[in-house]
């Protein structure tokens, strides 16, 4: 059980919108025993081990985690390897003011998979029948209505409001708070506006500077469905800049509820061509059913089987996949490459 505390542990955090870095040993011994497989997470505030008897271990190499770089492999010296996954829950895309632009823009990101709260002080704007598909709605005063709005490092802005007052008290709460990214649609003189305002109280021009404006990407757009396009690309284009791993619900939640032994394979290092990045992950069930994808084809069947096996050796392992010489390469549907894959028991 002691997996299954782990990451129920894990889940709720994730659930709470955190960013969470998983490290997990792929390869190793310590104090003369395999260790693959053992885990820790970290998140802002806490540091979980899965399992308390090797917590020297852990106290040793922690130190050697750089915490800033994402989702990758660290090779040690004592051959040791660990993979570290930067992991944070489905995204959140706070969207102030409930105007012409924010309506295809939270049907988009309904599509994109953002959790979305729209904002706005007027009833007739602000509801569930105009906005069947948002996960919040809060019809309130933007000063008040920030109050309800959780801020962290996956959270995402958008300040699309009718007006001038109402984007300066969005764009300075925002900046106090944490926040992934900051956008604001409108004029020069709206721009300008704001930008005045802040400096005079007291915000720092590297400070001003973290609000995308204008707003989106250049694509030269001209209805509000096709602005709330290139919003979305400018917050997904942010978004991908580190390589970073998610759980699906699916995965999260059979390992929470399914009372039975399975196994997770994860890709944890990808070279060449391949079809997903590391952090993809599959499990698998004893009866061969499983959930999730490592790219299909000969690789995803190969490690499917090889899934199958553990079950009987009830162990965690690292498999090395060359796409080159698979079957999909020869047809013409990768360039080559390879992947690492591994494989953790779940009981």
């Amino acid at each position: 059980m002691m997996k299954k505390n782990f990451y129920k542990d894990l889940f709720e955090k994730l659930n709470l919108n955190e960013e969470v870095f998983i490290v997990t040993v792929v390869e190793g011994k310590y104090d003369g025993k395999n260790i693959a497989g053992q885990k820790l997470f970290k998140s802002k505030e806490t540091v979980v081990k899965e399992n308390e008897n090797i917590k020297n271990f852990w106290n040793e190499i922690l130190s050697k985690v750089d915490f800033n770089k994402g989702t990758y492999i660290l090779k040690l010296d004592n051959d040791v390897k660990l993979f570290i996954e930067y992991i944070i829950g489905q995204p959140n895309l706070v969207i102030c003011g409930a105007g012409h632009v924010a309506l295809p823009l939270c049907q988009m990101a309904n599509l994109l998979e953002f959790n979305t709260t729209v904002i706005d002080n007027r009833k007739e704007f602000a509801n569930k029948e105009r906005f069947p598909m948002a996960d919040n709605i809060i019809c309130k005063d933007f000063s008040e209505a920030f109050n309800e709005v959780k801020f962290n490092k996956n959270t995402y802005f958008v300040i699309v409001t009718r007006g001038h007052k109402d984007d300066k008290i969005c764009v300075e709460t925002v900046l106090k708070n944490d926040f992934y990214y900051v956008g604001m649609i409108g004029s020069k003189g709206k721009v300008k506006f704001v930008t005045n305002s802040l400096l005079e109280n007291g915000f720092k021009k590297e400070e001003i500077d973290k609000v995308h404006t204008p707003i989106g990407l250049s694509i030269g757009a001209k209805t509000p469905a096709e602005v709330a396009i290139s919003i979305l690309a400018e917050i997904v284009q942010a978004k991908n800049e580190k390589i970073i791993s998610t759980i699906s619900d699916d995965i999260s939640n059979a390992i929470l509820n399914r009372n039975e032994p399975m196994v997770l394979a994860t890709i944890v290092e990808k070279h060449g061509s391949g079809p997903r990045e590391a952090g993809t992950k599959m499990l698998v069930y004893k009866t061969g059913e499983f959930v999730g994808t490592i790219g299909g084809g000969s690789v995803e069947n190969s490690a499917h089987k090889k899934a199958l096996k553990l079950f009987e050796e009830k162990q965690s392992t690292l498999e090395k996949y060359d796409l080159s010489n698979s079957a999909s390469a020869k047809l013409g549907m990768v360039c080559g490459g390879n992947v690492k894959v591994f494989f953790e028991y779940i009981e």
